[in-house]
């Protein structure tokens, strides 16, 4: 009898532990799905770490030095778009807009510390907290019959409206009569892509586009 029971207990404390175990370490009901939906860009540890430097550079007085800084952060933000902005546009939208925001404030000619200080705010707590997924479309925008957004309502990347608008000029898509038109367009929409004003930029390529013949 005594060997039973040496044996049923050394069957069962086993299981217990390793039950125990199990509860303690398992994650709660939803808690994946929780943690896929506060970070829907997935990892953006370096981006943070690059804007809390422009953050510390500029909160010691050296703009200049900051404006240099955050040119890694757009460069870094840039090259990431293609994988980002498809796992959720809205999400991607807000932390676009906060990075122009900050990127415009210094990058200005006279930059205000005060603003500075605002939009880099902005733009960190758009990091820490983007969009949720899943928020409602707002429908695309067109100018002169062309899309300018995307279904959240945000611009599409100057860049690519800006080639498309090349291209057309380059294939003789548009006529003859229309090309000092059209090369005007491209040269606004130029212009405010280089100051990363996409809708601006977006509204000229699509009047360029416009010009396009069929």
């Amino acid at each position: 009898m005594k060997q039973l029971f040496l044996a049923v207990i050394l069957i069962i404390v086993p299981v217990a532990i390793f039950a125990a175990g199990y509860i303690y370490l398992e994650p709660p009901a939803g808690a994946a799905g929780a943690a896929a939906n506060s970070a829907p860009l997935g990892d953006l540890s370096a981006l943070k770490a690059i804007v809390t430097d422009v953050t510390a550079i500029a909160a010691a007085g050296d703009l200049a030095g900051a404006a240099t800084r955050v040119t890694d952060f757009e460069t870094a933000w840039d090259d990431a778009e293609a994988t980002m902005r498809p796992m959720d546009p809205a999400a991607w939208g807000t932390v676009d807009d906060a990075a122009d925001a900050a990127l415009h404030a210094l990058r200005a000619a006279s930059p205000e510390p005060a603003k500075v200080t605002a939009t880099l705010a902005g733009l960190a707590a758009a990091l820490d907290h983007p969009a949720p997924a899943g928020a409602s479309p707002t429908g695309v925008a067109k100018v002169a019959g062309i899309a300018v957004t995307d279904d959240t309502g945000h611009a599409l990347p100057c860049e690519t409206m800006l080639g498309a608008v090349r291209d057309a000029l380059s294939s003789g898509k548009i006529a003859a009569s229309n090309q000092a038109k059209a090369t005007d367009f491209q040269s606004k929409a130029t212009e405010r892509c280089n100051a990363d004003d996409d809708a601006h930029a977006d509204a000229f390529s699509a009047q360029a586009l416009a010009l396009v013949t069929n």
